[in-house]
């Protein structure tokens, strides 16, 4: 269930009606009568909810899928056969799931709300805060910023120009910086029958204590559920945080670090400046990305890579040597010279 606070649920809805202008085949026309309450992904996906199969050679397994009605390719229809959900045969299961989001879900609107309750915050010039945000005792919020409808801002947070909050929960002692961007969409897109289909994000970006955040640094909602940053994690300027990650306690991320999508990062994690992490990673207690370093694997507890694509750092500085050393010019003896 999405958070209430931020977004208005629409349903339940019957399913003819949120297939409706979609090029799908549902099988018997009675189903149709069948009342969805919620989406979600398969794996936490309910009795009541709609979800979806991704086209793959090996699609996700649905072991645990409960859900009533699962958009799913022709080719990968006999992975659903033997679950309780009824198969809806799409020729794009996620851009059409993408497509229903927006039926079930609207983002509330800002509304009016009177600044006046906010007795024991500093609001600078032209702050726009949404209805039903709350903000603790001691903030202050810098000139011509944004906080959302439903957001919440904990005790003694410090708040810069031109920020932007919206769809988070964030906790005491918090700074965040002139320009940063808390709680945007991520960059989910379906490919669809007429190219890409931006996947509406329901979820929420959760911020624990002492974290600082960066000038233009970005920290995207959740397609569902939660972006996760623990206490006291520190984040230069222009880092890129994307949607459903969870990080630890006590990171320290340099500038322009960019993590996509989904990403395990376990506590004390530190990286460079330019360090990037692809998605669906994870990246154990304790590890160290060198700057510039790009992983495309796990990283081990403690373990400190570097290089493009990312290794172990000995074994980056020994490719580095093996290199320079194929490649450096011979210089013949002077006699030889002569």
């Amino acid at each position: 269930m999405v958070d209430q606070r931020f977004y208005q649920h629409l349903g339940p809805i019957s399913l003819a009606t949120l297939l409706g202008s979609l090029d799908v085949e549902c099988g018997d026309k009675r189903h149709g009568k069948i009342q969805i309450h919620n989406a979600a992904p398969a794996d936490l996906a309910g009795s009541q909810d709609i979800s979806y199969l991704k086209r793959s050679k090996r699609p996700t397994k649905l072991e645990n899928c409960k859900a009533a009605i699962c958009f799913v390719h022709n080719d990968n229809i006999d992975h659903v056969k033997n679950f309780s959900c009824v198969p809806v045969v799409s020729k794009h299961p996620r851009a059409d799931f993408a497509h229903i989001l927006s039926k079930l879900y609207a983002e509330k609107e800002y509304g009016s709300n009177d600044h006046n309750k906010y007795d024991k915050v500093k609001i600078g010039a032209n702050v726009v805060i949404g209805a039903g945000a709350e903000i603790g005792q001691g903030t202050k919020i810098g000139p011509n910023s944004t906080i959302g409808p439903g957001v919440v801002l904990g005790e003694n947070c410090t708040i810069g120009a031109n920020v932007v909050i919206e769809f988070s929960l964030i906790g005491n002692n918090c700074k965040v910086h002139h320009g940063a961007v808390i709680g945007g969409t991520g960059f989910g897109i379906a490919l669809g029958a007429q190219g890409g289909v931006d996947i509406p994000h329901v979820g929420r970006v959760v911020i624990g204590d002492n974290v600082s955040v960066g000038c233009q640094t970005t920290i995207d909602r959740a397609m569902f559920g939660d972006t996760v940053i623990g206490n006291g994690c520190k984040f230069d300027n222009l880092v890129q945080i994307a949607h459903n990650n969870k990080i630890g306690d006590n990171c320290l991320f340099a500038a322009q670090v960019g993590i996509a999508g989904s990403c395990d990062i376990g506590s004390g994690v530190v990286m460079g400046g330019k360090a990037g992490v692809a998605d669906h990673i994870k990246i154990s207690d304790g590890a160290t990305l060198a700057a510039h370093a790009s992983t495309m694997h796990n990283i081990p507890e403690g373990e400190v890579w570097s290089g493009v694509p990312a290794m172990p750092i000995r074994q980056h500085m020994r490719s580095v040597s093996a290199i320079r050393r194929l490649t450096r010019k011979k210089v013949k003896p002077a006699k030889e010279q002569g």
